[in-house]
């Protein structure tokens, strides 16, 4: 942090590359540093010329007659490495590499970006791009603009992110004209040192800083970002726009919900949400009280709200009461239409008396074009002020904030207090329907990792260790059994018994040891779909119903091993999965299982660490979870124990990295306890290993009786 400290606040600043022809990249970054009241001394650098827009010019770094804070590179690719050499022995700490070649350049660009690295790191020089635009800081003791990007944002309360440099200018132009204020901004470029989570933990710490906007590519370390959005947006939003399709069908959504980010779709959203946290407290709840000058656009707004599971409740007996008095009419109710000739004054008293109701937790404003819209305006910023609830306004066709409702704050650009507006009351619902989401967030309890019982870590690693060593692991192969079990039994996880079996005689010795009726299935993963009917017979009763499972399995399948295993208790049956997606790393999912929910279903997953909180959600958010938590005549399934499986899952995960896909399926959920009846586990192949023997191909199923794990209580740090 303060490294990134020292980086945003320069006192001397040098521009290697600093040229003289206006509309370059060197010439523009000097110019706006220059323009924008910088607080310290800029030295251009450029061995070609004496002056650079009417001040002299050094020919060498090594020339600047002081020490150098900050040094921002705008060379050819090639020409870097010397000039960071240069930077290393004048002893400056923070580098801006405004020069493409790198990333971008293919082969060598990648070597040229690999020596870079290196010279920084060896001299401990903090390194933002290549690749980047550059930072801006509106701090009245450091102010810095120090990229080439137009647009200069006003002071505020937000600190921004994007790794896209096309974008930046796109932040600034939106962020004036929307009136949302920056207290640095940052564009990372290639981010080869300087990332989005060193950022991020600079903004936990900054009082000037109140609201994060991010523009992410690829989140680059997925669990150091868990842990600080987790612990950031407890008192700071972040809002955040991911660019790409997700690999896994969510898998961002999933890693966002569990550390309370707000992720947008688009720009416009971005800014949309932005506006409202910037200036606005967050809503108690989710009821809006909607006030304007048309019933058209009131209807409209009404939808919206229901669209985006916010209520427009009716109002109490007494508050219509009241509202008749004011529009002069019975049946006046929420939302409150009074006309497009709306006079000011009772504007005024119906806003107040909205707002200050108790009935609503958020104020949400319709204005279409009036004689006297600046007195209206002034109504709608009374009412934020006075009641203290989220007060958004819709001035039809108007995007941006009229300054009617502008408050200034203390350096003259909007500030805490102003009403944002929005073109349409739909963007204005989306942005309010997405601060409660993120309010309830914080609302909800933290949660804990919870200690667990019958954890051996260090087994479970050599285990693991064993099986790449002896060649067990490749081309993403499922485990043999004996490594499985092991590694199961490792966090406390057993498997309902099984035998595995070649005909149909062994089938019936091991019924006659296991006890009837039984249950017949292919032991071969790629059959075990149930989709593929016949695969699996159950409740097979006696050697007669044995012979003609036997026989159904194999004209369903063909050749290939069996299983054979006792029936297991009844159960909802569920299925467990850890997968390590490339984008966010570990994620546990979980969804109800059988051939209905393999079609309809999809999984609801959370990025670890994964605590209580989390556990429980998973489970409730599961579609068709009223399967395990009870109602509608379905009694509750035994959710604690499935909430400790999970557990156990995501814990074998967070201690043997190595392990990229454990797969448990089915999972029976009973009134007591949980049976785990399948389970396979896929471990990353070594690098440059010898080609192995292939392993079998199938997740093993037990062949031992134990008790399933059932849930263990205790304290531990927060996840």
């Amino acid at each position: 942090m303060r490294s990134i400290d020292r980086l945003l606040h320069p006192r001397v600043v040098a521009v290697v590359g600093a040229s003289r022809e206006p509309g370059t990249v060197g010439h523009e970054v000097f110019r706006r540093l220059v323009a924008s009241g910088f607080t310290g001394t800029v030295y251009p650098v450029n061995a070609a010329a004496s002056h650079v827009a009417s001040v002299y010019a050094y020919q060498d770094l090594a020339d600047v007659p002081e020490r150098v804070d900050l040094v921002v590179i705008a060379v050819p690719a090639p020409r870097v490495a010397a000039v960071l050499r240069t930077c290393a022995a004048r002893g400056v700490r923070s580098v801006i590499v405004v020069s493409s070649g790198f990333a971008d350049g293919g082969p060598a660009g990648q070597v040229l970006l690999a020596e870079v690295c290196q010279i920084a790191r060896d001299a401990g020089i903090r390194l933002l791009g290549p690749n980047a635009m550059g930072v801006i800081n509106t701090a009245s003791t450091s102010r810095l603009h120090a990229t080439f990007a137009v647009g200069n944002p006003p002071p505020g309360r937000v600190g921004a992110f994007t790794q896209s440099g096309a974008l930046a200018g796109t932040f600034l132009t939106d962020a004036a004209r929307r009136a949302i204020g920056f207290s640095t901004f940052v564009s990372a470029g290639d981010r080869s040192d300087v990332s989005t989570n060193d950022l991020l933990e600079y903004w936990q710490t900054d009082p000037r800083t109140e609201l994060v906007l991010l523009h992410l590519q690829n989140f680059g370390n997925p669990r150091r970002f868990a842990r600080i959005t987790r612990r950031l947006g407890r008192t700071k939003p972040v809002v955040a726009l991911k660019s790409g399709q997700d690999s896994s069908g969510g898998a961002a959504d999933a890693l966002f919900a569990g550390t309370g980010v707000i992720r947008v779709d688009t720009l416009n959203q971005l800014f949309d949400t932005a506006a409202l946290l910037a200036h606005q407290p967050l809503p108690a709840g989710r009821r809006v009280g909607v006030v304007g000058t048309s019933s058209a656009l009131a209807a409209l707004a009404t939808d919206a709200c229901h669209s985006y599971s916010l209520a427009v409740p009716g109002l109490s007996a007494t508050t219509r009461a009241a509202l008749a008095r004011i529009v002069g009419h019975d049946g006046a109710d929420n939302p409150v239409d009074l006309g497009p000739l709306a006079d000011p004054d009772r504007f005024d008293a119906a806003l107040r008396l909205v707002a200050g109701s108790g009935e609503v937790d958020a104020l949400l404003t319709l204005v279409t074009p009036h004689a006297q819209v600046d007195r209206l305006g002034a109504a709608v910023l009374a009412a934020s002020r006075d009641h203290g609830l989220p007060v958004l306004a819709s001035y039809l066709g108007q995007d941006g904030m009229p300054a009617p409702l502008a408050v200034p704050d203390a350096v003259g650009s909007p500030g805490r207090g102003s009403v944002p507006s929005y073109s349409s009351p739909e963007s204005a619902a989306l942005a309010l329907s997405r601060a409660a989401d993120h309010a309830a967030w914080r609302a909800r309890a933290q949660g804990q990792v919870p200690s667990l019982s019958g954890i051996d870590t260090a087994h479970a690693r050599a285990v693991t260790a064993r099986a790449v060593t002896g060649h067990a692991v490749v081309d993403d192969a499922w485990l043999p059994e004996p490594v499985v079990h092991s590694l199961l039994a490792d966090v406390g996880l057993r498997l309902w018994p099984s035998t595995r079996v070649a005909d149909a005689d062994s089938a019936l010795a091991a019924a006659h040891r296991v006890g009837w009726p039984v249950a017949i299935k292919i032991a071969e993963e790629r059959f075990r779909s149930r989709l593929d009917v016949g695969a699996v017979q159950l409740g097979v009763g006696d050697p007669a119903e044995l012979t003609a499972a036997w026989q159904a399995v194999r004209a369903a399948v063909g050749s290939g091993d069996m299983l054979v295993q006792p029936m297991a208790p009844g159960g909802v049956s569920t299925v467990v999965r850890m997968h390590h997606d490339p984008n966010v790393g570990p994620l546990v999912s979980l969804r109800l299982g059988g051939a209905v929910a393999d079609l309809l279903a999809d999984p609801v997953a959370r990025t670890l660490p994964l605590t209580d909180a989390d556990a429980a959600e998973l489970i409730a958010a599961v579609r068709g979870s009223v399967l395990l938590l009870g109602g509608s005549g379905a009694p509750a399934a035994d959710t604690d124990a499935l909430a400790d499986l999970l557990h156990r899952v995501a814990r074998l995960a967070d201690d043997v990295p190595r392990i990229t896909e454990i797969l448990l399926d089915p999972v029976l959920v009973g009134r007591r306890g949980v049976v785990l009846l399948h389970a396979g586990i896929r471990l990353a192949p070594p690098v440059d290993a010898p080609p192995p023997p292939p392993p079998p191909s199938t997740p093993a199923t037990a062949t031992a009786t134990a008790a399933p794990a059932t849930a263990a209580a205790g304290d531990s740090a927060a996840g």
